[in-house]
């Protein structure tokens, strides 16, 4: 039977003073709940700091340290990774970049043209890459290789 564990959950917290407080609010009652969990015994922390149960294995949560808040103070000394990493942050950059369709080396044109239904329908019946198949056949037709 799996038991019910303490949770920090804040998920539904937006960035107001009100939710600041209420986090910092949860937050204590589930260092209090973790606390007493732990001094009872039976439980032991991996080695990403999460706490488990021995006897089952089963993951309780994560070390109420680990998931505390920040302090004003805290937040104050944070600086921007730009600020402090700015060669990992070019790399992040260039990678986001990097993303997406690779460039073809011939750029196509993007054109609207009227078809018989049938001939439409003729090349939508071979698949993914249908009007690349009807560019090709044009290029045969008209001596383009």
């Amino acid at each position: 039977m799996t038991r019910k564990w303490p949770q920090f959950i804040t998920a539904d917290l937006g960035d107001s003073e009100d939710d600041a407080l209420e986090m910092r609010r949860r937050w204590h009652e589930y260092d209090r709940a973790m606390k007493e969990l732990i001094a009872k015994g039976g439980m032991h922390q991996d080695e990403d700091g999460w706490w488990v149960e021995t006897a089952t294995g089963e993951i309780i949560g994560p070390d109420p340290e680990i998931e505390r808040p920040l302090e004003a103070d805290e937040q104050a000394k944070m600086k921007p990774l730009r600020e402090l990493l700015p060669d990992l942050a070019k790399s992040i950059d260039r990678e986001i970049a990097r993303r997406g369709r690779p460039k073809a080396q011939t750029h196509k044109i993007p054109v609207n043209i009227r078809l018989d239904p049938e001939v439409v329908e003729h090349y939508k019946a071979m698949g993914k890459g249908w009007q690349s198949h009807i560019n090709s056949d044009l290029k045969k037709i008209s001596g383009i290789h």
